[in-house]
């Protein structure tokens, strides 16, 4: 007896459905398989939910690759469809038009999954033909087969599929023949399905993990589990440094966990990767909208099952939950860090060097982090631990107003200086950081009583060594007059200042004082590609120490009548106080070198 084939006609013009499905639902083409994966899950889903009987190992979803007839399939064993189902499910969209369609489905965005025609339809932007194979659940049903080439037309008759589920096989046109490869699929799959709840396999291999950990309650979670999760979705044969498991109900349905990685390197900041899901179905990665800029560097899943799967930058930008959310895991990431620095300081100082530049970033960029968390940076000290800023004035007990709290840029940096600085009994805090000057002056708007001041910005009273007396010659001049005199003449520069210092040290021949008002607007310039750098580093101020020998040796040349030379080596002590404050210019590089040189044939 003939199979019976029944013919129909898609009133809708193709040219009004794909503008639909390629526009208005999706911008990537990758989507299809996500799309059709997620409506095979749906089918297990409702079939284990009829029957309770169905063994879990008979509910799965397998994708099928050949590269001969280049086609893909999808095929599970969930409830099925007879001929009347896929008429109503598929051909529905026949009798809209595409205005109608789009006004028929838009209450109804996150109830996609479930609902053949609207995910269904993405298969054919890949394909010129797709034909659906399939079998009901449903007692008495017999297989139908439902075919289309993307035109108007399809036919629908007696199916061959022998066991209960349905088979999609989409037969793909000249320009999807990539998503041929089974490199490319399975990356798909672990993008798209990686926390599907049912085995997806593609050829003999399941390639998803498939439970969310976020699904689990944090107090269910051991810390291992977090880390294997971690490597192995993440690919990383490193432990993170710690999570953040997000679960809540109310007042929005929001599960995730957000892993804080050990970073390698600077480039690694912007190499996060929180990808959001709907009901453990991949929409997007980093969505800023969610997670706020100085947090991309994190890794981990957000599961938001209220967004829908086709979700716009637009909607997520004006929709009022969203900024709820936003908000709320940026409290919870600051809460986090501030019940490890209470009940855990210890921990908290050993990762702060992977942290700290987002922390600092966060602070700078986002209001309410910065609120939270600006009491709870810390700054490595001269003393050799980490520090607060309430901390340093607890410790540095001052009557000045404003507070006074002295940085410098590292231990290894202006080391004499920083010797004599702590042989005085002045605690040094390290600010190495390219954020750390906008950070300073942010902490100054918040902290109004206090005030930062770089230790070579100016000379503190307790590095000078008001005991020494200077005599006066025949000629009225002191040694300070004439080492001003010698300094000023040598470098012959208006622009430049010079101030003698009896400093508690002889080991500092100059030193470069520059105003900390300038050099903060200075460096903040040079992060805004130098504009201006040069310039205002032009008018400065160099201390010269009168109790260093080299300083002295410049006197004793010039009274020795050896004039040039007692120039070149001013220039020299000038030179070495202002590479501390920039880098030199080629011309400025040559001329210090043949300084240098000189020099040498003076020993």
């Amino acid at each position: 007896m003939a199979k019976e084939v029944k013919q129909g006609n898609l009133s809708i013009h193709t040219e009004n459905i794909f503008p639909i499905i390629k526009k208005w639902l999706y911008s990537e083409h990758d989507i299809f398989i996500r799309e059709l994966v997620s409506n095979a899950i749906d089918a297990l889903n409702k079939r284990k939910a009829i029957d309770p009987s169905v063994k879990n190992e008979e509910l799965r979803v397998e994708v099928e690759l050949d590269k001969k007839k280049k086609t893909i399939k999808v095929i599970d064993s969930g409830i099925g469809m007879t001929q009347e189902e896929i008429e109503k499910y598929i051909n529905q969209i026949a009798f809209s038009g595409a205005e109608d369609f789009v006004e028929k489905f838009k209450d109804q965005q996150n109830n996609i999954i479930g609902h053949f025609g609207l995910g269904f339809y993405s298969s054919f932007m890949v394909s010129k033909k797709v034909t659906i194979d399939s079998l009901s659940m449903t007692e008495g049903s017999q297989p139908a087969f439902w075919e289309c080439d993307g035109s108007t037309d399809y036919k629908i008759s007696e199916g061959k599929r022998k066991k209960i589920g349905t088979t999609i096989t989409m037969h793909l046109n000249d320009e999807a023949e990539e998503y041929l490869e089974e490199a490319k699929m399975k990356e798909l799959l672990e993008k798209y399905c990686n926390f599907m709840p049912y085995p997806i396999l593609l050829g003999k291999d399941v390639v998803n993990q498939q439970e969310a950990l976020w699904n689990r309650k944090p107090k269910d979670v051991t810390e291992e589990e977090y880390k294997e999760f971690y490597k192995k979705v993440f690919h990383d044969w490193q432990d993170p440094l710690f999570q953040i498991h997000l679960n809540l109900d109310f007042p929005f349905n929001l599960k995730g966990i957000l892993y804080f990685p050990k970073l390698k390197n600077e480039i690694e900041l912007t190499r996060g990767l929180v990808k959001l899901y709907c009901n453990n179905v991949f929409v997007a990665d980093n969505l800023k909208e969610f997670i706020p800029e100085f947090l991309t560097m994190l890794r981990g899943g957000i599961d938001v099952p209220d967004i829908p799967l086709n979700v716009s930058r637009s909607f997520l930008q004006n929709d009022k939950e969203v900024q709820k959310i936003k908000k709320y895991i940026i409290r919870k990431v600051a809460d986090q860090f501030k019940e490890t620095f209470t009940e855990n300081r210890t921990k908290y100082e050993e990762y702060w060097e992977d942290v700290n530049q987002f922390v600092k970033y966060g602070v700078l960029t986002e209001e309410e982090f910065s609120e939270s968390m600006v009491d709870y940076l810390i700054f490595k000290s001269s003393k050799g631990d980490y520090i607060t800023v309430d901390q340093y004035l607890e410790r540095n007990a001052s009557e000045e107003k404003p507070k006074k709290i002295y940085y410098g840029i590292s231990e290894n940096t202006q080391v004499s200086l920083l010797n004599l600085i702590k042989e005085q009994g002045l605690e040094v805090i390290f600010c190495d950081s390219v954020l750390d000057t906008h950070l300073l002056q942010h902490i100054e708007m918040k902290k109004q009583d206090i005030r930062f001041v770089r230790i070579d910005s100016e000379i503190n009273d307790t590095l000078i060594d008001n005991s020494k007396t200077e005599i006066v010659d025949a000629d009225n001049k002191t040694e300070s007059d004439k080492i001003k005199e010698e300094f000023a003449k040598a470098l012959n520069n208006e622009s430049v200042t010079i101030e003698p210092k009896h400093l508690k040290t002889d080991s500092i021949p100059g030193m470069v004082i520059f105003d900390e008002f300038m050099r903060r607007f200075t460096e903040m310039n040079a992060l805004n590609q130098g504009l201006g750098g040069a310039d205002m580093l032009k008018n400065h101020t160099l201390v010269i120490n009168v109790e260093n020998p080299t300083v002295k040796k410049v006197v004793e040349l010039n009274e020795a009548g050896k004039t040039e030379d007692a120039s070149v080596l001013a220039g020299y002590i000038h030179d070495l106080a202002m590479l501390e404050q920039k880098r030199f210019t080629g011309e400025e590089l040559q001329s210090f070198i043949q300084k240098a040189n000189k020099i040498l044939t003076m020993i």
